[in-house]
């Protein structure tokens, strides 16, 4: 069981670097920053390869019946392969982000926070994915559904790690925050009065409140150097997942409008639920961030003492403010924090925007039938001019 531990969490580790979604290595150590550059120059000649072609695709687009769904799915596709080439330029230019994100995730001892439950759920999380792939290759091979299907899925599948490697940190933070809450539950059952009229409070509670203290104050950090280091990406991510939600969705409508066979059905739908579960996941665990900081100041507010010592009531004082203010939030670049109020927003969003396509969708079509009537009365006409009185 333990070598089963040692090797996912080793695979999770080599995955993201394969990826090129960590920090280059120090020049110090020559062989692997040598690889770790190689890695990087090969993702990026073949990013650069597939957005060269979907611009040159995209200019040769002809006008006519379906040209909405042709433009929107190669801004689908140049979308997700400018996003990879940001998320690598991101593991190459903020080396000092990383660095110091990485020394407070070691003062936190976060690196052994990689639990079996953390493990267990993004492993079942990338089966998933997977398992939907498998779906949508089998869809694609009898209907051609996406023709440039193969070409997409590796820098899916880049996107696909970097919200693996953001839950893994947002969990791990999560985790260190539970243990943080269940501190001072323990603190506050211990320090229960004996008495309405005495309350003393001994060094020891003293001290052990100051070190609770300091341990928030290093959780919000690592929290604001997580954000420091990801956020752009972060922003990046999510605006195209959710232009690739709305578009799958549409053209799963189209597919119904148009009577096609189920192989678009099966390959629409399963991207959209993929990309879809992975954005609830990274919601919803930010969410928790945010329920666990509230959490932790409600119980703060538990361990005041009404006739304890000033300085004891001070700390707690101070320490309630201080949860008050530096609440625990994954934010994009303080665009937005990652909540499941975001997330109902962003629901919104889709429909409404989702509803501006398919207006799209009626105009062309209606556009494209008035343009064929006008096609089919030109000969008629022509015939009535020329025939012989």
């Amino acid at each position: 069981m333990k070598a089963w531990r040692i090797i996912s969490c080793r695979c999770l580790a080599a995955s993201f670097w394969l990826m090129a979604l960590v920090p280059l290595p120090t020049r110090t150590s020559r062989t692997p920053w040598l690889v770790a550059v190689a890695i990087r120059c090969i993702w990026v000649a073949f990013l650069l390869f597939v957005v060269h072609g979907g611009w040159k695709y995209a200019k040769s687009i002809p006008d006519g019946s379906g040209i909405v769904s042709a433009y929107v799915g190669i801004g689908v596709f140049l979308g997700h392969s400018i996003v990879a080439l940001i998320l690598i330029g991101e593991s190459i230019l903020k080396g000092a982000s990383f660095a110091d994100y990485e020394r407070r995730r070691r003062k936190l001892q976060l690196q052994r926070l990689c639990a079996p439950q953390i493990r267990r759920k993004l492993l079942i999380l990338i089966f998933v994915e997977f398992a939907l792939d498998i779906a949508k290759t089998w869809a694609n091979a009898n209907s051609n559904v996406n023709p440039v299907h193969a070409y997409s899925m590796p820098h899916t599948w880049l996107l696909r790690f970097r919200f693996i490697q953001l839950l893994q940190h947002v969990m791990e933070l999560n985790q260190r925050c539970k243990q943080l809450k269940h501190s001072l539950i323990v603190l506050a059952a211990r320090i229960a009065p004996i008495s309405m009229l005495w309350q003393p409070s001994s060094t020891q509670e003293c001290d052990q409140l100051l070190q609770l203290r300091l341990n928030y104050q290093s959780i919000f950090e690592c929290f604001g150097a997580f954000n420091n280091c990801y956020g752009w990406g972060m922003l990046a991510l999510l605006l195209v997942c959710s232009l690739d939600i709305i578009s799958n969705a549409y053209w799963t409508i189209l597919s119904d409008y148009t009577m096609e066979s189920i192989h678009y059905y099966v390959y629409n739908g399963c991207t959209s639920f993929a990309t879809g579960l992975l954005i609830v996941a990274l919601f919803w665990s930010g969410d928790r961030s945010s329920e666990n900081s509230r959490q932790i100041g409600c119980l703060i507010s538990k361990l005041a003492k009404p006739l304890g010592s000033k300085r004891y009531n001070d700390l707690v004082s101070e320490f309630s403010l201080q949860a008050l203010h530096q609440r625990f939030v994954v934010t994009a670049k303080d665009f937005f924090n990652l909540n499941l109020h975001l997330l109902s927003s962003m629901f919104a969003a889709v429909v409404t925007y989702l509803v501006i396509l398919l207006q799209f969708m009626v105009a062309d079509k209606n556009s494209t039938g008035r343009n064929q009537i006008k096609i089919e009365s030109i000969p008629t006409n022509s015939t009535k001019l020329i025939e012989p009185q």
